[in-house]
């Protein structure tokens, strides 16, 4: 299948490696198709989480250990049966980061990460969550 993205182009991807959003993602409830994508290099840091429905529509996430944390949060029971979430093992988090300002020093990047609300997706069926929360437990590594 073939898509048109923001960043890469027009793709070939595999229908198996599309991950869904049943509820959409937090600002884009309709878009629920998405396909990560990543700069061709042996330890990608960002990757891309592309819509396979609209090409305008692409957030760069990392890991939260890139910020030195990780979650520590409890899926309720909706959201575990809508992961289809069997073993806690199989759950990626990613972090939708941007760029807040331009820094003089070229070489520098200033990032920042949306960490109230993390992305869950359980790896083994490619479905995928947005968490809003109220509290925040991070825990850092």
């Amino acid at each position: 299948m073939q898509i048109k993205t923001s960043s890469f182009g027009t793709q070939t991807i595999n229908p198996e490696d599309i991950l869904n959003f049943p509820n959409g993602l937090l600002g884009f409830p309709e878009l629920t198709q998405f396909k990560l994508f990543h700069e061709e290099h042996e330890n990608p840091t960002v990757h891309w989480l592309q819509s396979i429905t609209d090409e305008n529509v692409a957030m760069s996430v990392v890991s939260p250990s890139v910020f030195g944390m990780e979650y520590d949060i409890g899926l309720s029971t909706d959201e575990q049966e809508l992961l289809k979430l069997v073993n806690p093992d199989d759950v990626l988090a990613l972090l939708v980061i941007y760029k807040q300002h331009e820094k003089n020093d070229a070489d520098e990047i200033d990032l920042k990460a949306i960490y109230r609300a993390p992305i869950f997706i359980n790896t083994k069926t490619n479905i995928g969550i947005q968490k809003s929360l109220t509290k925040l437990d991070i825990n850092e590594v």
